[in-house]
């Protein structure tokens, strides 16, 4: 009997294993570019992923109401953020020691139009690093605040 329960629990941790990074949480601190001085808010970053899609959530800690969610096709080079498809572009990642050398790659609207929004900094395992909008806010989301990188990635997005 004592084996038998060893052999549930050991099955039990192992499945779950292969489960493990599903679903987590974290918190993720935004510099908000929109009107004269850059904001700074806090965000909850919820994922989980599907066997279609890998799915990320920004929910402002304070104001509910501002929310991003975005969704990684696993099958193809895509995002959809809102209603809108971003498609991977072939300009070289960006990539940072300070983001531990992780690949970020761009990504444009499939149909551009000229105030629309992008590009897009992304990365699976780290979620969302960037959203460039011409007449709208551009967000970028770091683990915690700096000044130096947030301006190398604003630099990057204008290039």
């Amino acid at each position: 009997m004592r084996n038998l329960l060893t052999y549930i629990l050991t099955f039990a941790i192992c499945f779950g294993c292969s489960e493990k990074d599903t679903e987590w949480n974290s918190e993720k601190n935004a510099t908000i570019f929109f009107g004269s001085e850059p904001k700074n808010e806090k965000f909850t970053l919820t994922f989980n992923k599907t066997d279609k899609s890998l799915n990320y959530k920004y929910v402002n800690q304070i104001d509910t109401s501002k929310t991003i969610s975005i969704r990684k096709s696993t099958d193809s080079d895509s995002l959809l953020f809102g209603f809108e498809k971003f498609i991977k572009t072939n300009k070289k990642p960006f990539r940072n020691k300070k983001l531990n050398d992780l690949e970020f790659d761009y990504y444009d609207l499939e149909n551009p139009v000229t105030d629309g929004t992008g590009p897009i900094l992304f990365n699976s395992k780290y979620g969302l690093l960037a959203i460039n909008n011409v007449f709208g806010p551009t967000i970028i989301f770091l683990d915690k605040k700096d000044n130096t990188l947030t301006e190398k990635i604003i630099d990057k997005l204008n290039e």
